[in-house]
């Protein structure tokens, strides 16, 4: 009996540690578009996220959609909780038409409303690296 205890406190205190709160940095914020979460954002050079489909759900999949000017290539992308820490997700985008679509889910956690975060790091012509940041609401 007091193994089984153990093992539950110990999964307990890894789900505590694994969704720690964590705070935006004043460089996010200024680098960040002053738009509403899960809506369009436009950024500087024509650059543009959105979500086709604005309420995101946990363990769902769910697509983001970016708009980048002639000459610029998506450097690296990845989702970081805001909410809580709960590590990274790498996305990956991939062209379709005239925009590159990405498919991807985020993970549940104790927080039933959950802010994420696209880190997206962009390259113009010159190889100049341009972060960006889209923030987006999950529930469930």
């Amino acid at each position: 009996m007091p193994i089984k205890l153990l093992i539950v406190f110990l999964s307990v205190l890894k789900l505590l540690i694994a969704c720690d709160s964590q705070t935006i940095s004043i460089e996010e914020q200024s680098q960040a578009a002053s738009c509403e979460s899960n809506q369009l954002c436009h950024y500087k050079d024509q650059v543009k996220v959105w979500l086709p489909e604005p309420n995101i759900t946990p363990e769902t999949p769910f697509e983001i959609h970016l708009s980048v000017p002639n000459g610029f290539t998506v450097h690296s992308a990845k989702l970081e909780g805001v909410t809580m820490y709960m590590g990274f997700i790498p996305v990956l985008f991939e062209s379709r038409e005239d925009i590159l679509v990405a498919n991807t889910m985020v993970g549940i956690c104790a927080e039933r409303n959950m802010t994420w975060k696209l880190v997206l790091v962009l390259k113009d012509q010159q190889e100049h690296a341009e972060p960006i940041f889209y923030y987006f609401d999950v529930t469930y």
